[in-house]
C-alpha cells in the first residue's frame, strides 16, 4: 500500500512534509525516532539519519518510498527548496513553533495536510485490517495464557506486567498503551493505574490491554470474577453491559453517525438508569494510533464507512464499588460490524 500517494492526492499543495513518528509509520511502514517523509507528484522519500538508514532501506526496498540520509531538518528543507517547491502541506496541529518558523524562514507557503491524513487513516485497507486482526489474535492469546497464571496474592502491577510479557512472547512488537489492571473497587476507575492491590477470591477484575503488530494496534477489555462471588448486583449489571455491547455491535451499520452508534448502547442502559454511570464514549478508531477517527460518542457527527476499524466498549462505573467494561476491536465490513475478537464476553468466573 502506498499511503504517501493516497494522502498526497487529497492535498492541495506542491509537496507534503511529515515528521511525527506515528504519521511517518503510517505513510512508510517504518518506525524510527527521527525522520521526515517528503512527498510530491514525482517521488516519496523517507529522510532519516545514519542510525536508521540501513534498516530503512531493507524494510522499504520493495516499496514506493526511497530512503535518503539527512543529519537534520535544515538538510531536508534545503532539498525541498532546491526543487522549487512553493506551497508545502504539513500536519499543522503536530507542528512545533520552531518547525513552523523554519518553514516560514525558507519562505514556503504552508497548507494543512492533517485533514487528508485523518480521512485516509480512518478507512483501513485490507492489509491494514490484517495487521489489526493479527494484533487482536496476539492480545487474546496472551489473555488466555494469563488466566491460567492468575493466583491469589498477585498485584495489579504484576498482572499488568505479566500480560504485557505474554503479548510480547506471542509476537507483539509493543503494547498499544499502558495496560490497565484493576481489582475490586479499583474497577470503578475507567483508567485506573495498576498498583499494589492484591488479588483475592471473589473480586471483580478489569483488564484493558492491547498490542501492536506491524505498527497497528488492538484494543480489548474483559471484566470477570476471580472466584465465585455472591454479589448479585455485579452479575445483573454485567449482563446489562453485555446486552448493550451486543445491541451496538448488531445495530451499527454503514452510513450511521458516531452519535447514533453511541446512542444504541446508551439508550439501552438508560432504560435501567445506568446511562449516568456510562461516563465515556462508546468507541474510537483504532489504527497505528490507539485513538483515531471515527469517534463514536454523544457529540460525534462522524459518518461510519465500510473499512473503518473502531472499538465498541460500553461500561458502567459505581464509585467505590465496582466497574464493568466489555470491549472489542471491530471492523465495519459489508456495511455491518465484524469483531476481531473471539474470546468469551459472557461473565467468566476464573
Amino acid at each position: 500500500m502506498d499511503n504517501t500517494k493516497k494522502v498526497f492526492r487529497e492535498v492541495r499543495a506542491d509537496a507534503m512534509l511529515v515528521s511525527s513518528p506515528d504519521l511517518r509509520r503510517y505513510l512508510t511502514g517504518f518506525a524510527s525516532s527521527f525522520g521526515f517523509v517528503y512527498v510530491d507528484a514525482q517521488e516519496s522519500i523517507l529522510f532519516t539519519d545514519p542510525r536508521y538508514a540501513e534498516g530503512a532501506r531493507t524494510a522499504l526496498k520493495n516499496s514506493f518510498v526511497a530512503v535518503e540520509v539527512a543529519q537534520n531538518e535544515e538538510t531536508v528543507l534545503d532539498y525541498i527548496k532546491s526543487k522549487k517547491i512553493r506551497t508545502i502541506a504539513v500536519p499543522l496541529e503536530r507542528l512545533t513553533l520552531r518547525e513552523y518558523e523554519s518553514l516560514k524562514k525558507k519562505k514556503f507557503r504552508i497548507a494543512d495536510c492533517m485533514p487528508a491524513l485523518r480521512k485516509a487513516m480512518s478507512v483501513k485497507s485490507e492489509e491494514e485490517r490484517q495487521c489489526i486482526a493479527k494484533a487482536s489474535q496476539i492480545a487474546e492469546r496472551a489473555f488466555l495464557a494469563l488466566l491460567k497464571e492468575l493466583k491469589e496474592g498477585m498485584t495489579e502491577s504484576e498482572t499488568a506486567g505479566l500480560l504485557e510479557y505474554l503479548m510480547r512472547k506471542n509476537g507483539a512488537e509493543d503494547r498499544s498503551f499502558e495496560t490497565i489492571a484493576a481489582f475490586g473497587k479499583n474497577t470503578s476507575v475507567p483508567h485506573h493505574a495498576a498498583g499494589e492491590d492484591k488479588l483475592i477470591k471473589g473480586l471483580p477484575v478489569l483488564l484493558d490491554f492491547g498490542c501492536k503488530w506491524q505498527g497497528y494496534c488492538s484494543d480489548i477489555t474483559r471484566t470477570f470474577l476471580f472466584g465465585e462471588s455472591s454479589d448479585d448486583e455485579f452479575k445483573a449489571v454485567y449482563q446489562k453491559v453485555l446486552n448493550a455491547h451486543k445491541i451496538a455491535a448488531e445495530g451499527i451499520h454503514e452510513g450511521m453517525s458516531g452519535k447514533a452508534a453511541d446512542a444504541l448502547a446508551r439508550d439501552y442502559l438508560k432504560r435501567f438508569g445506568l446511562d449516568k454511570f456510562f461516563t465515556h464514549s462508546l468507541g474510537h478508531g483504532v489504527g497505528v494510533n490507539i485513538h483515531e477517527e471515527p469517534r463514536l460518542s454523544p457529540s460525534a457527527d462522524d459518518v461510519l464507512q465500510s473499512g473503518m476499524v473502531f472499538s465498541i466498549e460500553p461500561g458502567v462505573y459505581f464509585e467505590g464499588k465496582f466497574g464493568i467494561r466489555i470491549e472489542d476491536t471491530v471492523c465495519l465490513s459489508g456495511g455491518a460490524v465484524h469483531s476481531f475478537m473471539s474470546t468469551e464476553k459472557g461473565l467468566m468466573v476464573i
